[in-house]
Protein backbone atom coordinates (compact mmCIF):
# COMPACT_ATOMS: atom_id res chain seq x y z
CA UNK A 1 0.00 0.00 0.00
CA UNK A 2 1.23 3.49 -0.85
CA UNK A 3 1.04 6.62 1.26
CA UNK A 4 -2.11 8.16 2.68
CA UNK A 5 -2.47 10.70 -0.12
CA UNK A 6 -2.01 7.99 -2.73
CA UNK A 7 -4.91 6.07 -1.15
CA UNK A 8 -7.05 9.21 -1.14
CA UNK A 9 -6.17 10.07 -4.75
CA UNK A 10 -7.09 6.64 -6.07
CA UNK A 11 -10.03 5.75 -3.81
CA UNK A 12 -12.74 3.90 -5.76
CA UNK A 13 -14.90 2.64 -2.89
CA UNK A 14 -15.98 4.02 0.47
CA UNK A 15 -17.90 2.57 3.41
CA UNK A 16 -19.80 4.80 5.85
CA UNK A 17 -20.16 2.81 9.08
CA UNK A 18 -22.98 4.43 11.03
CA UNK A 19 -24.80 5.83 7.99
CA UNK A 20 -28.21 7.28 8.80
CA UNK A 21 -31.26 8.51 6.86
CA UNK A 22 -31.96 11.10 9.58
CA UNK A 23 -30.95 14.60 8.54
CA UNK A 24 -28.63 16.21 11.07
CA UNK A 25 -27.08 12.96 12.25
CA UNK A 26 -23.37 12.63 11.55
CA UNK A 27 -23.97 9.43 9.58
CA UNK A 28 -26.42 11.27 7.34
CA UNK A 29 -24.11 14.24 6.76
CA UNK A 30 -21.16 12.02 5.88
CA UNK A 31 -23.07 9.98 3.31
CA UNK A 32 -24.93 13.00 1.94
CA UNK A 33 -21.67 14.89 1.42
CA UNK A 34 -20.10 11.93 -0.38
CA UNK A 35 -23.05 12.01 -2.80
CA UNK A 36 -23.13 15.81 -3.20
CA UNK A 37 -19.42 16.03 -3.99
CA UNK A 38 -19.80 13.64 -6.89
CA UNK A 39 -17.93 10.51 -5.83
CA UNK A 40 -18.16 8.02 -8.70
CA UNK A 41 -16.98 4.89 -6.91
CA UNK A 42 -18.82 2.26 -4.89
CA UNK A 43 -20.60 3.54 -1.76
CA UNK A 44 -21.42 1.14 1.08
CA UNK A 45 -23.59 2.48 3.95
CA UNK A 46 -23.45 0.28 7.06
CA UNK A 47 -26.13 0.28 9.76
CA UNK A 48 -28.13 -2.74 11.02
CA UNK A 49 -31.22 -0.55 11.56
CA UNK A 50 -31.84 0.19 7.89
CA UNK A 51 -32.13 -1.65 4.58
CA UNK A 52 -31.60 1.49 2.50
CA UNK A 53 -30.09 4.93 3.13
CA UNK A 54 -30.26 7.79 0.63
CA UNK A 55 -31.01 5.37 -2.19
CA UNK A 56 -28.11 3.01 -1.39
CA UNK A 57 -28.48 -0.54 -0.12
CA UNK A 58 -27.49 -0.48 3.54
CA UNK A 59 -25.50 -3.36 5.02
CA UNK A 60 -26.04 -4.81 8.47
CA UNK A 61 -22.33 -5.00 9.29
CA UNK A 62 -18.96 -4.34 7.65
CA UNK A 63 -18.65 -8.10 7.04
CA UNK A 64 -21.78 -7.98 4.85
CA UNK A 65 -20.23 -5.57 2.34
CA UNK A 66 -19.92 -7.52 -0.94
CA UNK A 67 -16.81 -5.85 -2.35
CA UNK A 68 -13.48 -4.47 -1.23
CA UNK A 69 -13.30 -1.09 0.49
CA UNK A 70 -10.54 1.48 -0.07
CA UNK A 71 -11.62 4.02 2.55
CA UNK A 72 -13.86 3.36 5.55
CA UNK A 73 -15.36 6.20 7.57
CA UNK A 74 -16.58 5.16 11.02
CA UNK A 75 -19.10 7.25 12.97
CA UNK A 76 -20.52 5.06 15.73
CA UNK A 77 -20.19 5.18 19.55
CA UNK A 78 -16.53 4.92 20.53
CA UNK A 79 -16.72 1.58 22.43
CA UNK A 80 -17.87 -0.19 19.24
CA UNK A 81 -15.24 1.26 16.91
CA UNK A 82 -12.46 -1.36 17.45
CA UNK A 83 -14.88 -4.21 16.68
CA UNK A 84 -16.12 -2.45 13.54
CA UNK A 85 -12.53 -2.00 12.40
CA UNK A 86 -11.84 -5.70 13.00
CA UNK A 87 -14.80 -6.58 10.77
CA UNK A 88 -13.43 -4.32 8.04
CA UNK A 89 -10.07 -6.10 8.06
CA UNK A 90 -11.20 -8.69 5.56
CA UNK A 91 -12.44 -6.07 3.11
CA UNK A 92 -9.06 -4.82 1.97
CA UNK A 93 -9.47 -1.48 3.71
CA UNK A 94 -6.44 0.74 3.17
CA UNK A 95 -7.50 3.73 5.26
CA UNK A 96 -10.01 4.11 8.10
CA UNK A 97 -11.19 7.56 9.14
CA UNK A 98 -12.53 7.53 12.70
CA UNK A 99 -15.03 10.35 13.17
CA UNK A 100 -16.19 8.93 16.50
CA UNK A 101 -15.05 10.87 19.58
CA UNK A 102 -14.65 9.62 23.14
CA UNK A 103 -11.11 8.30 23.31
CA UNK A 104 -7.94 9.77 24.88
CA UNK A 105 -9.35 13.31 24.72
CA UNK A 106 -12.05 12.22 27.20
CA UNK A 107 -9.81 10.05 29.32
CA UNK A 108 -10.41 6.69 27.61
CA UNK A 109 -6.77 5.93 26.92
CA UNK A 110 -7.10 2.13 26.93
CA UNK A 111 -9.86 2.24 24.31
CA UNK A 112 -7.67 4.34 22.04
CA UNK A 113 -4.74 1.97 22.53
CA UNK A 114 -6.96 -1.00 21.67
CA UNK A 115 -8.09 0.74 18.48
CA UNK A 116 -4.47 1.32 17.48
CA UNK A 117 -3.60 -2.34 18.12
CA UNK A 118 -6.45 -3.49 15.89
CA UNK A 119 -5.38 -1.17 13.08
CA UNK A 120 -1.80 -2.43 13.25
CA UNK A 121 -2.85 -6.08 13.37
CA UNK A 122 -5.02 -5.48 10.29
CA UNK A 123 -2.51 -3.32 8.43
CA UNK A 124 -5.07 -0.51 8.15
CA UNK A 125 -3.95 3.13 8.45
CA UNK A 126 -6.02 5.33 10.77
CA UNK A 127 -6.97 8.99 10.55
CA UNK A 128 -8.34 10.15 13.90
CA UNK A 129 -10.12 9.27 16.07
CA UNK A 130 -12.11 12.43 16.80
CA UNK A 131 -11.72 13.45 13.14
CA UNK A 132 -14.16 15.52 11.09
CA UNK A 133 -13.34 13.47 8.00
CA UNK A 134 -11.36 13.84 4.80
CA UNK A 135 -11.60 15.34 1.32
CA UNK A 136 -9.79 14.22 -1.81
CA UNK A 137 -10.55 16.41 -4.80
CA UNK A 138 -8.66 14.10 -7.21
CA UNK A 139 -11.09 11.30 -6.27
CA UNK A 140 -14.09 13.64 -5.82
CA UNK A 141 -14.47 12.24 -2.31
CA UNK A 142 -15.73 14.45 0.51
CA UNK A 143 -16.33 12.14 3.45
CA UNK A 144 -16.55 14.87 6.05
CA UNK A 145 -19.04 16.76 8.17
CA UNK A 146 -17.46 20.08 7.19
CA UNK A 147 -18.68 22.45 4.45
CA UNK A 148 -18.49 21.20 0.86
CA UNK A 149 -15.24 22.64 -0.54
CA UNK A 150 -14.62 24.02 -3.99
CA UNK A 151 -12.12 22.20 -6.15
CA UNK A 152 -8.66 23.75 -5.97
CA UNK A 153 -4.98 23.27 -5.28
CA UNK A 154 -4.68 24.14 -1.58
CA UNK A 155 -4.24 21.35 0.98
CA UNK A 156 -5.84 22.01 4.38
CA UNK A 157 -4.40 19.86 7.17
CA UNK A 158 -5.79 20.40 10.65
CA UNK A 159 -5.86 18.84 14.10
CA UNK A 160 -9.28 20.47 14.48
CA UNK A 161 -12.12 19.70 12.09
CA UNK A 162 -13.90 23.00 12.70
CA UNK A 163 -10.75 25.07 12.16
CA UNK A 164 -10.17 23.18 8.93
CA UNK A 165 -13.78 23.88 7.95
CA UNK A 166 -13.23 27.61 8.50
CA UNK A 167 -10.14 27.46 6.27
CA UNK A 168 -12.23 25.82 3.53
CA UNK A 169 -14.84 28.58 3.88
CA UNK A 170 -12.19 31.31 3.72
CA UNK A 171 -10.79 29.74 0.54
CA UNK A 172 -14.27 29.82 -0.99
CA UNK A 173 -14.56 33.52 -0.16
CA UNK A 174 -11.44 34.04 -2.24
CA UNK A 175 -12.75 31.93 -5.12
CA UNK A 176 -10.37 29.08 -4.35
CA UNK A 177 -10.62 25.50 -3.15
CA UNK A 178 -8.86 22.44 -1.84
CA UNK A 179 -6.85 19.55 -3.17
CA UNK A 180 -7.18 17.70 0.14
CA UNK A 181 -8.69 18.29 3.56
CA UNK A 182 -7.52 16.02 6.35
CA UNK A 183 -8.89 16.41 9.86
CA UNK A 184 -6.28 14.61 11.96
CA UNK A 185 -8.14 14.60 15.28
CA UNK A 186 -6.20 12.69 17.94
CA UNK A 187 -3.73 11.55 15.29
CA UNK A 188 -2.88 8.19 16.87
CA UNK A 189 -1.56 6.73 13.61
CA UNK A 190 -1.48 9.01 10.56
CA UNK A 191 0.47 12.04 11.74
CA UNK A 192 0.87 15.63 10.70
CA UNK A 193 4.54 14.96 9.96
CA UNK A 194 3.69 12.11 7.58
CA UNK A 195 1.16 14.18 5.62
CA UNK A 196 3.60 17.09 5.28
CA UNK A 197 6.19 14.68 3.87
CA UNK A 198 3.75 13.34 1.30
CA UNK A 199 2.53 16.79 0.26
CA UNK A 200 6.06 17.73 -0.84
CA UNK A 201 5.64 15.22 -3.69
CA UNK A 202 1.96 15.77 -4.45
CA UNK A 203 1.14 16.92 -8.00
CA UNK A 204 -2.31 18.27 -7.04
CA UNK A 205 -1.18 20.76 -4.38
CA UNK A 206 0.33 24.23 -4.88
CA UNK A 207 0.08 25.55 -1.32
CA UNK A 208 -0.72 24.29 2.16
CA UNK A 209 -2.62 25.66 5.18
CA UNK A 210 -1.91 23.86 8.47
CA UNK A 211 -3.53 24.14 11.90
CA UNK A 212 -1.32 22.58 14.60
CA UNK A 213 -2.11 21.96 18.26
CA UNK A 214 0.82 19.67 19.04
CA UNK A 215 3.80 18.02 17.39
CA UNK A 216 4.59 14.31 17.76
CA UNK A 217 8.14 14.26 16.40
CA UNK A 218 9.94 17.59 16.53
CA UNK A 219 12.87 16.79 14.24
CA UNK A 220 10.68 15.02 11.68
CA UNK A 221 8.23 17.93 11.73
CA UNK A 222 11.02 20.43 11.10
CA UNK A 223 12.51 18.41 8.26
CA UNK A 224 9.14 17.80 6.60
CA UNK A 225 8.06 21.43 6.94
CA UNK A 226 11.39 22.69 5.61
CA UNK A 227 11.25 20.43 2.56
CA UNK A 228 7.63 21.30 1.85
CA UNK A 229 8.23 25.05 2.26
CA UNK A 230 11.09 24.92 -0.22
CA UNK A 231 8.72 23.85 -3.01
CA UNK A 232 5.43 25.67 -2.25
CA UNK A 233 3.96 28.20 0.20
CA UNK A 234 2.98 26.83 3.60
CA UNK A 235 1.03 28.89 6.15
CA UNK A 236 0.83 27.53 9.68
CA UNK A 237 -1.52 28.46 12.54
CA UNK A 238 -0.67 27.26 16.06
CA UNK A 239 -3.30 26.57 18.71
CA UNK A 240 -2.43 26.46 22.40
CA UNK A 241 -0.38 29.61 23.09
CA UNK A 242 -1.08 30.19 26.77
CA UNK A 243 -1.65 28.08 29.86
CA UNK A 244 -5.42 27.80 29.50
CA UNK A 245 -5.31 27.04 25.79
CA UNK A 246 -2.55 24.46 26.32
CA UNK A 247 -4.80 22.67 28.80
CA UNK A 248 -7.67 22.86 26.29
CA UNK A 249 -5.55 20.98 23.74
CA UNK A 250 -5.53 17.93 26.07
CA UNK A 251 -9.33 17.77 26.13
CA UNK A 252 -9.71 18.63 22.45
CA UNK A 253 -7.37 16.20 20.68
CA UNK A 254 -5.58 14.54 23.59
CA UNK A 255 -2.19 16.02 22.70
CA UNK A 256 0.38 18.01 24.65
CA UNK A 257 0.72 21.56 23.32
CA UNK A 258 4.20 22.59 22.19
CA UNK A 259 5.83 25.74 23.59
CA UNK A 260 4.69 28.57 21.34
CA UNK A 261 8.02 30.38 21.34
CA UNK A 262 9.89 27.21 20.35
CA UNK A 263 7.27 26.41 17.73
CA UNK A 264 7.39 29.92 16.29
CA UNK A 265 11.16 29.78 15.94
CA UNK A 266 11.00 26.33 14.34
CA UNK A 267 8.38 27.31 11.77
CA UNK A 268 10.32 30.40 10.72
CA UNK A 269 13.56 28.45 10.52
CA UNK A 270 11.82 25.91 8.28
CA UNK A 271 10.79 28.70 5.92
CA UNK A 272 7.03 28.49 6.45
CA UNK A 273 4.75 31.45 7.18
CA UNK A 274 3.40 31.60 10.74
CA UNK A 275 -0.09 33.11 11.01
CA UNK A 276 -2.09 34.00 14.10
CA UNK A 277 -5.54 33.49 12.60
CA UNK A 278 -7.10 31.16 10.05
CA UNK A 279 -8.25 33.85 7.62
CA UNK A 280 -4.74 35.33 7.68
CA UNK A 281 -3.18 31.94 6.92
CA UNK A 282 -5.53 31.34 3.99
CA UNK A 283 -5.19 34.80 2.48
CA UNK A 284 -1.40 34.94 2.81
CA UNK A 285 -1.03 31.42 1.41
CA UNK A 286 -3.15 32.41 -1.59
CA UNK A 287 -1.16 35.60 -2.17
CA UNK A 288 2.14 33.72 -2.02
CA UNK A 289 0.82 30.97 -4.29
CA UNK A 290 -0.19 33.45 -6.99
CA UNK A 291 2.76 35.84 -6.67
CA UNK A 292 5.07 32.80 -6.89
CA UNK A 293 8.35 34.72 -6.64
CA UNK A 294 9.62 37.67 -4.66
CA UNK A 295 9.66 41.01 -6.53
CA UNK A 296 13.21 41.89 -7.66
CA UNK A 297 13.18 45.11 -5.62
CA UNK A 298 10.86 46.63 -3.04
CA UNK A 299 9.71 49.48 -5.29
CA UNK A 300 5.90 49.42 -5.20
CA UNK A 301 3.29 51.41 -7.12
CA UNK A 302 -0.13 51.88 -5.51
CA UNK A 303 -3.12 52.67 -7.74
CA UNK A 304 -6.50 53.40 -6.14
CA UNK A 305 -9.85 55.15 -6.32
CA UNK A 306 -9.65 56.11 -2.63
CA UNK A 307 -7.16 58.58 -1.19
CA UNK A 308 -7.76 57.29 2.33
CA UNK A 309 -7.19 53.68 1.39
CA UNK A 310 -4.14 54.69 -0.60
CA UNK A 311 -2.66 56.27 2.53
CA UNK A 312 -3.50 53.21 4.65
CA UNK A 313 -1.96 50.92 2.06
CA UNK A 314 1.19 53.00 1.87
CA UNK A 315 1.51 52.89 5.67
CA UNK A 316 1.15 49.11 5.88
CA UNK A 317 3.49 48.42 2.99
CA UNK A 318 6.20 50.70 4.33
CA UNK A 319 6.12 48.74 7.59
CA UNK A 320 6.63 45.61 5.47
CA UNK A 321 9.73 47.17 3.91
CA UNK A 322 8.28 48.53 0.66
CA UNK A 323 9.67 51.60 -1.04
CA UNK A 324 6.71 53.69 -2.19
CA UNK A 325 8.87 55.44 -4.77
CA UNK A 326 7.53 58.76 -6.17
CA UNK A 327 6.43 58.99 -9.79
CA UNK A 328 8.55 60.87 -12.27
CA UNK A 329 6.81 63.74 -14.01
CA UNK A 330 7.03 61.88 -17.31
CA UNK A 331 5.41 58.73 -15.90
CA UNK A 332 2.61 60.74 -14.30
CA UNK A 333 1.82 62.33 -17.68
CA UNK A 334 1.73 58.91 -19.36
CA UNK A 335 -0.73 57.63 -16.74
CA UNK A 336 -2.98 60.65 -17.31
CA UNK A 337 -2.76 60.13 -21.07
CA UNK A 338 -3.66 56.43 -20.81
CA UNK A 339 -6.58 56.91 -18.42
CA UNK A 340 -7.84 60.43 -19.20
CA UNK A 341 -7.96 60.89 -15.41
CA UNK A 342 -6.21 63.75 -13.65
CA UNK A 343 -4.47 63.04 -10.34
CA UNK A 344 -1.87 64.67 -8.09
CA UNK A 345 1.10 63.00 -9.77
CA UNK A 346 2.04 61.21 -6.54
CA UNK A 347 2.37 57.59 -5.48
CA UNK A 348 -0.19 56.38 -4.40
CA UNK A 349 -1.94 57.19 -7.69
CA UNK A 350 -5.37 58.35 -6.49
CA UNK A 351 -7.97 58.75 -9.24
CA UNK A 352 -10.70 59.75 -6.79
CA UNK A 353 -14.15 58.44 -6.00
CA UNK A 354 -15.63 59.28 -9.39
CA UNK A 355 -13.22 56.93 -11.17
CA UNK A 356 -14.05 53.39 -12.19
CA UNK A 357 -12.29 50.06 -12.18
CA UNK A 358 -11.39 50.42 -15.85
CA UNK A 359 -9.34 53.54 -15.00
CA UNK A 360 -7.26 51.59 -12.49
CA UNK A 361 -6.96 48.73 -14.98
CA UNK A 362 -5.68 51.01 -17.75
CA UNK A 363 -3.03 52.48 -15.46
CA UNK A 364 -1.84 49.02 -14.46
CA UNK A 365 -1.48 47.99 -18.11
CA UNK A 366 1.18 50.56 -18.99
CA UNK A 367 4.37 48.76 -20.06
CA UNK A 368 6.47 51.76 -19.02
CA UNK A 369 5.76 50.93 -15.36
CA UNK A 370 8.39 48.19 -15.55
CA UNK A 371 11.10 50.83 -15.84
CA UNK A 372 10.27 52.21 -12.39
CA UNK A 373 8.59 49.53 -10.26
CA UNK A 374 8.61 45.79 -9.59
CA UNK A 375 5.20 45.36 -7.96
CA UNK A 376 1.82 47.09 -8.07
CA UNK A 377 -0.96 47.07 -5.49
CA UNK A 378 -4.39 47.97 -6.85
CA UNK A 379 -6.67 49.19 -4.07
CA UNK A 380 -10.31 49.44 -5.08
CA UNK A 381 -13.37 50.44 -3.07
CA UNK A 382 -16.51 49.73 -5.16
CA UNK A 383 -19.14 52.47 -5.40
CA UNK A 384 -22.80 52.42 -6.43
CA UNK A 385 -21.75 53.60 -9.90
CA UNK A 386 -20.57 50.07 -10.77
CA UNK A 387 -21.88 46.58 -10.22
CA UNK A 388 -19.58 43.89 -8.81
CA UNK A 389 -19.77 42.22 -12.24
CA UNK A 390 -18.48 45.35 -13.97
CA UNK A 391 -15.59 45.72 -11.53
CA UNK A 392 -14.73 42.06 -11.88
CA UNK A 393 -14.76 42.22 -15.67
CA UNK A 394 -12.45 45.24 -15.73
CA UNK A 395 -9.85 43.63 -13.46
CA UNK A 396 -10.19 40.10 -14.82
CA UNK A 397 -9.36 41.27 -18.34
CA UNK A 398 -6.42 43.47 -17.30
CA UNK A 399 -2.99 42.61 -18.70
CA UNK A 400 -0.86 44.08 -15.93
CA UNK A 401 2.63 45.30 -16.73
CA UNK A 402 3.78 44.34 -13.23
CA UNK A 403 2.99 41.55 -10.78
CA UNK A 404 -0.11 43.00 -9.12
CA UNK A 405 -1.95 42.37 -5.87
CA UNK A 406 -5.60 43.45 -5.81
CA UNK A 407 -7.00 44.72 -2.54
CA UNK A 408 -10.80 44.88 -2.66
CA UNK A 409 -12.66 46.56 0.21
CA UNK A 410 -16.21 47.70 0.93
CA UNK A 411 -19.56 46.82 -0.64
CA UNK A 412 -19.53 43.88 -3.02
CA UNK A 413 -15.93 43.08 -2.12
CA UNK A 414 -16.58 39.38 -1.45
CA UNK A 415 -18.17 38.77 -4.86
CA UNK A 416 -15.46 40.79 -6.64
CA UNK A 417 -12.63 39.09 -4.73
CA UNK A 418 -14.08 35.66 -5.50
CA UNK A 419 -14.22 36.48 -9.20
CA UNK A 420 -10.86 38.22 -9.65
CA UNK A 421 -8.90 35.80 -7.45
CA UNK A 422 -9.56 32.89 -9.78
CA UNK A 423 -6.57 34.09 -11.79
CA UNK A 424 -4.93 36.90 -9.76
CA UNK A 425 -3.61 37.61 -6.25
CA UNK A 426 -6.42 39.17 -4.23
CA UNK A 427 -6.67 40.25 -0.59
CA UNK A 428 -9.44 41.67 1.55
CA UNK A 429 -7.23 42.84 4.43
CA UNK A 430 -4.36 45.31 4.12
CA UNK A 431 -2.38 43.72 6.92
CA UNK A 432 -2.31 40.40 5.04
CA UNK A 433 -0.83 42.05 1.95
CA UNK A 434 1.86 43.60 4.15
CA UNK A 435 2.56 40.29 5.89
CA UNK A 436 2.81 38.34 2.64
CA UNK A 437 5.25 40.86 1.15
CA UNK A 438 7.25 41.04 4.38
CA UNK A 439 7.59 37.25 4.26
CA UNK A 440 8.86 37.42 0.67
CA UNK A 441 11.28 40.22 1.51
CA UNK A 442 12.44 38.72 4.81
CA UNK A 443 11.26 41.72 6.84
CA UNK A 444 10.62 41.15 10.56
CA UNK A 445 7.30 42.77 11.37
CA UNK A 446 7.40 43.85 15.01
CA UNK A 447 4.11 45.68 14.43
CA UNK A 448 2.28 42.41 13.84
CA UNK A 449 4.14 40.10 16.21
Amino acid sequence: MGGVLEVLRSASSVAIVGASPVRGRIGYELLSNVVKYGFKGEVYPVNPKYEEVLGFKCYSSPRAIPGEVDVAVIAIPAPYVPNALEELCGKGVKLAVIVSAGFRERGYVELEERLLRVSRDCGVRLVGPNSAGITSTPARLHASIEVLPSEGRVAVISHSGAVGGVAIYELQRLGSGVSYFISLGNSIDVSLEEILEELAEDPHTDSVVVYVEWVKEGRRFMEALSRLSSSRPVAVVKGGWGKASSEAVKTHTGGIATSYELFKAAVRQAGAYLAEEVDEAVEVAELLRKLRTSPRTKRVLIVTNSGGYGILTSSHLEVAGAEIAPLTEDLAKKIVSATSKEFSGANPVDFGGDSKAIDVARALSLDVLREYYDLAVAVYVPTSAETPEEVCEAFKETSEALPTVYLIAGGGSTAIARCVSKTKPVARRLSNVAKALAYLWGTRLARYR
